[in-house]
């Protein structure tokens, strides 16, 4: 694949992949242009936490077929960002309100691509994010009004 000639994204695949692991947490980057999620739904990625009573292992998967590098990579961005506030138990991690949950791991996905100087132009970062908050509100609004 094209992306992993990029040195940036090999080191963050890695970065993901290594940190994951130790965490009894597989990384997966699907070939299709979505991926169903534990819960049934077809989705663009999704992380889903070990569950240790059943000895299963936990996932980051990714679609990343017939999409664009930088959009997967954006989405690989956002599941690593849940990811490590399940690893590092964070408060948010534990968020009921799914909209100020996914807002904050929005935030976060874009710190992670700046940290690691991902190649993802700024005008796409900001237009996969605006859509994916754009959707959240819409659910948010539905969930309201029933």
């Amino acid at each position: 694949m094209v992306y992993l000639k990029n040195p940036k994204v090999r080191t963050f695949i890695r970065t993901v992949r290594a940190q994951a692991r130790k965490c009894n947490v597989r990384l997966i980057l699907s070939k299709g242009y979505e991926v169903n999620a534990f819960d049934g739904e077809r989705c663009q990625g999704y992380f889903c936490e070990p569950e240790h009573e059943l000895a299963l292992p936990g996932r980051i998967t990714v679609a990343t077929g017939r999409r664009r590098t930088a959009d997967w990579l954006f989405t690989l961005a956002h599941e690593y960002a849940h990811f490590l506030q399940w690893r590092d138990d964070s408060p948010l991690w534990q968020e009921p309100d799914y909209y100020t949950l996914e807002t904050h791991t929005e935030k976060e996905a874009l710190k992670i691509c700046r940290q690691f100087k991902l190649p993802i132009p700024r005008r796409v970062l900001l237009s996969e994010h605006r859509k994916y908050m754009k959707k959240l509100s819409r659910v948010k609004l539905s969930e309201l009004s029933e």
